[in-house]
Formats: C-alpha cells, structure tokens, sequence
C-alpha cells in the first residue's frame, strides 16, 4: 500500500495530535486527524512513524447492509486512519481487511458498533483489488 500509494508515513507526534483535537474542539469542529503529513515524502528524524491509510476525499461509500438497508457514508468525513501502529502491529481495521480478504469471505456479520468501521474497511479492500463481501450488522 505504501508502494502504490494508498497508504503513507505519518511522523505527526502525539503532543502535535493533542493539540490539533484540542483546537478543533474548541473551534466546535469534529476531531480527526487533518492528513498534514498525506502527501508529504520526507522523513521526521526520532519519531516513529505511523502508516495511515489514504482514504478517498470524495465521493461517498455506500454500505448496502442486509439489516440496515442501504447506508451511506461521506468520505469526506472519514480521516485517514492509522492501520500500522508506530512498533509496526496492525490495527484491527487493518486486520480484519487483511484476514477477510486472504480468506476469501463473502459474507461478513458483526455487531452494529461496528457498521462505522465498514466504509473505510470497503475503502481499504478496493485500494487492495479485492472483492467487497455482503455486509450484516445486526441489533444488540
């Protein structure tokens, strides 16, 4: 993914990422991670980087859920998400891209905590060639 582009080194620092919550907080903005280091090559010497997922600034994901029906999520409204921690393990958004692809699922039911993690795991599996499976995520 860093080869191809969908995914980049973020070196921004945790005291850097307090700060930029906190001033969007008190601008009454949503908090998320602004993509200042997305289209950057350069390297931060003595901080570890973070791998994020470059998710699409345009156009919107459309979760066909089979119990919620039809869901539609801006992806202007998603931040590109960390899927490589800085000591390099994955996140759990990552994996579960990972694992549901090398398997081959089709069919994938989890709980409806859940269904807000489905668009950028829908984003990840299209920037890796693969196929998107059926989504359910049922009541608790």
């Amino acid at each position: 993914m860093l080869v191809q582009g969908s995914a980049y080194r973020c070196y921004s620092t945790k005291d850097e990422l307090e700060q930029l919550r906190a001033e969007q907080m008190a601008r009454g903005e949503k908090p998320r991670y602004d993509g200042r280091w997305r289209d950057r090559s350069d390297a931060r010497e003595g901080v570890p980087p973070v791998i994020r997922f470059k998710n699409p600034q345009e156009g919107q994901v459309v979760v066909d859920d089979v119990v919620h029906g039809p869901v539609v999520f801006q992806n202007s409204e998603m931040d590109d998400l960390i899927i490589a921690r800085s000591d390099g393990s994955p996140t759990y958004n990552f994996c579960v891209v990972v694992d549901d692809m090398d398997m081959g699922i089709t069919h994938v039911i989890r709980g409806d905590d859940h269904l807000n993690n489905t668009p950028r795991q829908m984003n990840m599996l299209r920037a890796l060639g693969a196929s998107v499976p059926v989504y359910a995520h049922p009541y608790r």
